[in-house]
């Protein structure tokens, strides 16, 4: 396995356990809202809209647009910039985490999640995946069905030693983990909010630091890699 391989899959897993806690924080800190995603969101904005709710709409339709909007910066940068956004994405981790523990549990539920909307939806949009597989470390739904569907296809194979199965073996495996660490997320969500409620968003910060330490110690494997080759073509030249 190639080294910038192993850290880009263990980064990806690291930020899955932060989409579990992010997505465990919002749950249990702020009405039963999961701020990582908008299926609920946009379930709530229809049926405000029928009800004639429309303050709740309007908030709602809020937490929309900021997630429509980190979206597109992260698109944005991604096009016209040549930053390494996984440094940026950590980095707005680290500020959301820090911040919204010092949020009032009196602020309306869904304006106190509109930092977590954000930071989730940047997150989906850089941290993509891993061994050319795509999947979210902000929610589970298509890990636990690409979890099943290989281990099923891999166990249903007339021939288990085949090229074809091992490839499902490591999809398999890769989106276990991936699911694995969002639950782990999940359970530090869980305890830290028993043991300090609003303020255990803070916790997050410590899978956050180690998955900085992740990506630059890919970005290491990856100049030591390209030094190599360059060393190799002069060499070569000669």
């Amino acid at each position: 396995m190639k080294k910038e391989f192993k850290y880009e899959a263990l980064t990806h897993y690291t930020m899955s356990v932060c989409g579990g806690f992010f997505g465990a924080y919002a749950i249990l800190n702020r009405s039963e809202i999961f701020g990582s995603s908008q299926t609920a969101n946009l379930i709530s904005i229809v049926c405000g809209l029928i009800g004639t709710d429309f303050s709740q709409v309007i908030i709602r339709m809020g937490a929309l647009f900021i997630y429509i909007a980190s979206m597109i910066l992260a698109v944005f940068l991604s096009k016209r910039t040549a930053w390494n956004l996984k440094y940026l994405s950590i980095g707005l981790n680290l500020l959301v985490a820090i911040t919204i523990g010092f949020l009032p549990s009196s602020m309306n539920p869904v304006i106190a999640l509109y930092p977590i909307f954000f930071i989730t939806a940047f997150q989906w949009s850089v941290f993509k995946g891993s061994y050319g597989y795509v999947s979210s470390t902000i929610f589970s739904t298509n890990n636990l069905k690409q979890t099943v569907t290989s281990l099923t296809e891999y166990l249903l194979s007339e021939d288990r030693k085949s090229e074809e199965s091992q490839k499902l073996l490591v999809k398999f495996r890769f989106f276990a983990c991936t699911l694995a660490g969002f639950h782990i997320g999940v359970v530090l969500g869980y305890m830290g909010y028993r043991l300090m409620a609003l303020h255990s968003s803070w916790l997050c910060i410590f899978p956050l630091l180690f998955a900085l330490l992740l990506i630059a110690s890919e970005d290491e494997a990856l100049l030591h890699r390209f030094t190599f080759s360059k060393r190799q073509e002069k060499e070569g030249c000669c």
